[in-house]
């Protein structure tokens, strides 16, 4: 191998579907698409790829199994990045794609903003003008002293980053605003995340924490993400799809213990500050899951609708099932899709059913049921089964109020944020939920944007 790369990022029997929706984040990057045998041959035998290239490898090339692509290019270079890209579930297969030398693999859309994020890696390393924002917790943030790091907040409406502080310190005057606001994340340059996690651990230290309770919320948060995510890919792993009644109890009880550690402990008597804290986290699949199965355990507890959590399990896996569908799909959009995603988005909740049985997952009736039924509606127009009002158990009513919650409170560039009293009013005339549901909902939600003295109906039910 002798010739230089003249490439920054290496495409390798990509689809055309793939291609085209890894587009948008591949601009200002020179990236090689190779599409035949040959050229993955005269790519090995002849040009030298730097340790740390992305390769993003598919199953295009009918010639070559993406096995056979992995086992060439993992032993022929060091220290690369070879990544699985697919919209087929039947190729997810984590084991033997983990032996044939892939690092990591996505399952395409749930997967494409894990895909975006890669990409855009590169291009903070490639190109110094990139700009490129994370997500931290306002909580994390001290308020009137020094940063190591620029905070600024997103402004949705005009789709910008406006920075918060002034030479380094945010002020107690816009940290109050924030929280005013019910604002619980801003954003810092990912050039500087480091600096952040450094300055978290201190704060954590000089408060004399230690354990789990010296990891900044903003960490936490990406732990609770990254199970998620880890139980998701168990549960769509091919290479393991003929499930045992052993794996199946193994797989319910490691969603108990997240659903444990992450929500239920998590939440104490306070549940308007939890509720607070989970509202405009956006993002992905997974995050979708986790603020999902938060938001309708704290429901759950503030209403005394079911178990928080028996609804905090099916919250996690409701749109398991959720594939050949993209993430910004919704019960407020999805009539706007082609006649053939439709009934795809339609059959979804079935087919979360059907990914947990054939792992041989036994859940409760209940739960069962929450999942079949969180999109089906009091006047019979719901989906899948469009069964009628006194068929629909008040849970599953309950976890469809939490999704529509999710999708609404999100950031959504090139429109205003909603309060929590314009998500209740928009879900209470759109989404097929009972009156009987809404009015026990409304009087928590509506006292989320009360002041902190007020508080309202926002406590835990007292034990007995």
């Amino acid at each position: 191998m002798s010739q230089s790369t003249e490439f920054d990022l290496l495409m390798i029997g990509v689809d055309d579907t793939t291609s085209k929706a890894i587009q948008p984040f591949t601009s200002d990057l020179r990236v090689r698409a190779i599409t035949t045998p040959a050229e993955v041959e005269e790519l090995i035998e002849s040009i030298q790829l730097p340790p740390g290239m992305l390769v993003l490898v598919s199953s295009a090339i009918k010639e070559l199994s993406q096995f056979e692509i992995g086992q060439a290019l993992s032993s022929s270079y060091a220290g690369i990045h070879i990544n699985f890209v697919t919209s087929e579930r039947s190729t997810f297969d984590l084991t033997n794609l983990k032996k044939n030398g892939f690092t990591d693999t996505f399952l395409f859309p749930m997967d494409i903003k894990r895909i975006e994020e890669r990409i855009e890696t590169v291009k903070v390393n490639k190109l110094s003008a990139f700009k490129k924002y994370k997500a931290v917790k306002v909580v994390d943030i001290k308020s009137n002293q020094k940063l190591p790091f620029e905070v600024r907040t997103f402004l949705p409406l005009n789709n910008k980053y406006v920075k918060l502080t002034k030479d380094g310190v945010l002020s107690d005057k816009k940290a109050e605003t924030l929280k005013s606001k019910n604002i619980n994340s801003v954003f810092i340059d990912v050039r500087e995340v480091e600096a952040f996690y450094d300055f978290a651990a201190e704060q954590m230290m000089s408060l004399g924490l230690a354990g789990n309770d010296a990891v900044s919320e903003t960490e936490k948060q990406e732990q609770f993400q990254s199970n998620v995510r880890n139980l998701f890919r168990s549960f769509l792993d091919v290479s393991t799809t003929s499930g045992d009644l052993e794996q199946g109890r193994d797989l319910l009880e490691q969603s108990k213990k997240v659903v444990e550690s992450y929500v239920i402990k998590k939440t104490g008597l306070d549940l308007r500050s939890k509720f607070r804290e989970i509202l405009g986290t956006g993002g992905d699949s997974y995050s979708h899951a986790q603020s999902v199965s938060t938001i309708a355990s704290l429901l759950s507890m503030a209403t005394g609708i079911g178990k928080p959590e028996e609804v905090a399990i099916a919250g996690l896996f409701h749109d398991i099932g959720k594939q050949g569908v993209g993430d910004e799909v919704s019960v407020f959009n999805c009539a706007d899709l082609e006649p053939e995603v439709l009934a795809t988005y339609h059959g979804h909740p079935r087919l979360s059913l059907s990914i947990l049985r054939e792992k041989r997952v036994t859940l409760i009736p209940l739960i069962a049921e929450m999942i079949e039924k969180h999109h089906e509606r009091v006047d019979g127009r719901g989906f899948p089964g469009k069964v009628q009002a006194h068929k629909i158990p008040i849970e599953a009513q309950l976890l469809s109020y939490a999704d529509a919650f999710e999708h609404l409170s999100g950031p959504h560039p090139g429109m205003k944020a909603f309060t929590p009293a314009e998500i209740h009013a928009k879900i209470s005339a759109e989404v097929g939920i009972s009156i009987e549901v809404l009015s026990r909902i409304e009087k928590f939600v509506i006292s989320v944007a009360a002041p902190e003295g007020d508080q309202g109906p926002g406590k835990a039910p007292s034990a007995g």
